[in-house]
């Protein structure tokens, strides 16, 4: 019986490297770190940032539109899975800031209008890296709007999270 994903790719290059690579300084980064959140914020942070970027992922890096693919083509491999750990930690460190810095009103909109070019300048190191690879047109400038829908649902989510735990901060 075939695997339904391979757990191996054609080759182990530089793009697995780069991901494992990123996944190893960021994680320590966020061991040192200050805790901002409590276990369960944490937890829930860590899930739903790659599970809004795997949604959007498959939304339009796959199936009908297929403008790009992930790590070394098509078909989905256990490094392509292992890509959505990196998600997490962007998640991650933008809500840590967000909530250090006590954001409202007009200055949440330009916080993420300022991470959603963070994340177009991570996207194209992971690009030159060969993480991802676009199609049919598609490119780095498009993913912008991507970045302020999906940061914009963080905050909201964020926002969700905090009030049920009694630590939200206030919305102005």
């Amino acid at each position: 019986m075939k695997s339904p994903m391979p757990f191996v790719e054609k080759a182990f290059d530089l793009n697995d490297w780069f991901v494992l690579g990123s996944i190893a300084v960021t994680y320590t980064i966020v061991a040192m770190m200050p805790k901002r959140f409590s276990k369960a914020q944490t937890a829930l942070i860590f899930l739903f940032s790659p599970t809004v970027s795997a949604m959007l992922d498959n939304s339009i890096g796959g199936h009908i539109f297929d403008l790009y693919d992930i790590m070394d083509g098509p078909a989905y491999t256990v490094m392509d899975f292992v890509v959505y750990f990196l998600y997490a930690l962007f998640g991650y460190f933008f809500l840590y800031f967000y909530e250090r810095w006590q954001l409202h009103g007009l200055k949440t909109v330009g916080f993420i209008f300022s991470w959603s070019i963070v994340a177009i300048g991570f996207e194209s190191l992971c690009w030159i890296c060969g993480v991802f690879h676009y199609k049919h047109g598609y490119g780095i400038p498009y993913s912008f709007c991507v970045y302020l829908c999906s940061q914009t649902a963080t905050v909201i989510f964020y926002h969700f999270i905090a009030a049920r735990s009694g630590t939200s901060p206030s919305l102005h």
